[in-house]
């Protein structure tokens, strides 16, 4: 008898194991993604690492200077970002001067600054 449950469980482990699912490589595209052909698309759009959008922005003041913080690198005021000149940054904003125009970049969406209004004492 124990040598029947002993082959019944291990006949039922061997079974579970034919199920289990193969492991992905970490350094190749989603099958999705290489099915549609954005595979390519993706490098492409990452051909300028500097793109500075308000999602991946963030200011550091170091010795009182603000800086720009994109990736591992600091950018000051007069600096060039890609095509563009860093004009003015502050704790909210980022401006750029490209190709003549001047682009005001948000470091936090949505986000607007206002005086404290004091609390009234009962």
């Amino acid at each position: 008898m124990k040598r029947w449950t002993g082959s019944l469980l291990l006949a039922s482990l061997c079974a579970t194991s034919l199920g289990a699912q193969t492991l992905r490589d970490p350094t190749l595209a989603p099958a999705a993604a290489r099915a549609t052909g954005d595979a390519i698309a993706i490098p492409a759009a990452k051909a300028n690492p500097l793109a500075i959008d308000s999602g991946n922005v963030a200011v550091l003041v170091r010795n009182g200077t603000p800086y720009l913080v994109l990736g591992t690198r600091l950018f000051a005021t007069g600096q060039q970002v890609g095509a563009a000149r860093i004009e003015r940054i502050t704790e909210s904003e980022i401006w750029l001067l490209e190709a003549g125009k001047l682009n005001k970049i948000k470091v936090y969406q949505g986000v607007e600054r206002r005086p404290a209004v004091p609390l009234k004492k009962p």
